[in-house]
């Protein structure tokens, strides 16, 4: 970046030269500035320099300039250009900063080479850890027009550096909303910045739209578990059953006291076939293996397969009665039971008939259920539907992971 930028200003005061300003002075338009003879001289030796990859022998050429009398605006305009470029390949980040800085302020760089210029500042100034300025010329950039990842990558992490974690959430949110209004995806480190942030501010609803966006773009397997926990926290008794389903189907089951807790729900809530797939999961799978929770989780199990081998036989007689009744909460819950049992097709069925029927005491959870059963038939346009359908704050975001599930 430094040597494309770099050379931007070298090119500028070589177009400043004598010989090039005569040929100019052939055609009708004006006269652009040149430096004047006062440095001349250094300027010229400083050339030479570059020439010859001299790079402390043209720094020391151009600070030879310094204090010399009769200067002109122009003549500290080139200087400071020539000598920004010296100082960058020097190794003096600093005076490369500090001279860029002065040709910036000169007003003689062209309009169309200020988001250059902002960038090349940016990225020096972030190297010397500068990072209040990095800011302030990264967001010239971006006022300029600038839509490059890497500028705002750089502003967002040097608001987080100086921890401006307030500042880094508001500028990721606008950047990833830029992204998004272009039809690009936002970048994976730019959504774990705005996650980190908001989780240093300690804002559960913050990090719960920050892990959203990660779960829609980057999905990671922390991501869900994350998600878990803030839903689970933040959400009311009646929907805990709800996000340990889809952490469940997310892999954000994590311990496994999640397991057995998820399994106390779906029995008490009669549904032994989802708290017997549930321990059986967590065993399976090597979570729950060992001391309290596996021997809570032997005894739930026990207990969940005695009520399922009760329950499933008399459940396809319970459909049949229940299609018969106008009662809609009958189908809705006679569906969540066939599909606690992997009856995908009969779920369907009973709880669309539940909707249709207009008096399920939860139509919105009705819904969601719909959804999933279509989703795990395998009807992703219908699930994607039928979640778009839910409403309520904690449901309707239940759905719209779930809906990113079926994407």
């Amino acid at each position: 970046m430094r040597n494309s930028l770099v050379a931007a200003a070298v090119l500028a005061v070589l177009a400043s030269a004598p010989s090039v300003w005569a040929q100019k002075a052939k055609e009708a338009a004006p006269k652009p500035p040149s430096i004047t003879k006062v440095v001349g001289k250094q300027v010229k030796a400083a050339q030479d320099a570059i020439k010859g990859e001299k790079w402390a022998d043209c720094v020391a050429s151009l600070k030879s300039t310094e204090g010399l009398p009769g200067q002109s605006p122009y003549d500290v305009f080139a200087v400071n250009e020539l000598l920004g470029f010296c100082s960058a390949r020097a190794g003096d980040t600093a005076g490369a900063a500090k001279s860029f800085e002065i040709g910036l302020e000169s007003g003689f760089i062209e309009p169309s080479q200020l988001v250059m210029r902002y960038k090349q500042l940016l990225q020096l100034h972030y190297n010397l850890k500068n990072y209040p300025k990095a800011v302030d010329y990264g967001r010239r950039a971006i006022a300029a027009g600038n839509t490059e990842e890497p500028v705002s990558l750089l502003v967002a992490q040097s608001l987080y550096l100086i921890n401006d974690y307030k500042g880094t959430v508001e500028f990721v949110q606008g950047w990833i909303a830029g992204v998004e209004q272009r039809g690009e995806t936002p970048p994976d480190i730019g959504l774990q910045l705005y996650v980190s942030a908001c989780s240093r501010l300690d804002d559960g609803a913050c990090t719960l739209r920050a892990l959203e966006k990660q779960a829609a773009y980057h999905p990671k397997p922390e991501t869900w578990a994350n998600l878990s926990v803030l839903l689970l926290r933040s959400g009311t008794d009646s929907n805990t059953l709800n996000v340990f389903r889809l952490s469940k189907e997310s892999g954000g089951l994590r311990r496994a006291d999640d397991y057995t807790e998820m399994a106390q729900l779906a029995i008490e809530k009669g549904l032994p076939g989802e708290a017997q797939s549930t321990l059986e999961a967590g065993l399976a799978n090597g979570t729950i293996a060992t001391g309290p929770a596996a021997e809570l989780a032997k005894r739930l199990l026990a207990t969940a397969k005695t009520q399922a081998a009760a329950d499933k036989p008399t459940l396809l007689k319970q459909d049949a009665e229940a299609a018969a009744k106008k009662n809609g909460e009958i189908d809705s819950r006679i569906g969540l039971a066939h599909l606690s049992y992997g009856d995908n097709e009969r779920a369907m069925a009973a709880l669309q008939r539940a909707l249709d029927k207009g008096n399920a005491r939860n139509p919105d959870e009705t819904r969601l259920n719909l959804g999933i059963a279509q989703l795990r038939a395998g009807q992703k346009e219908a699930a994607l539907a039928s979640f778009g359908a839910v409403k309520g704050d904690e449901l309707q975001r239940l759905a719209r992971l779930w809906s990113l599930r079926a994407r």
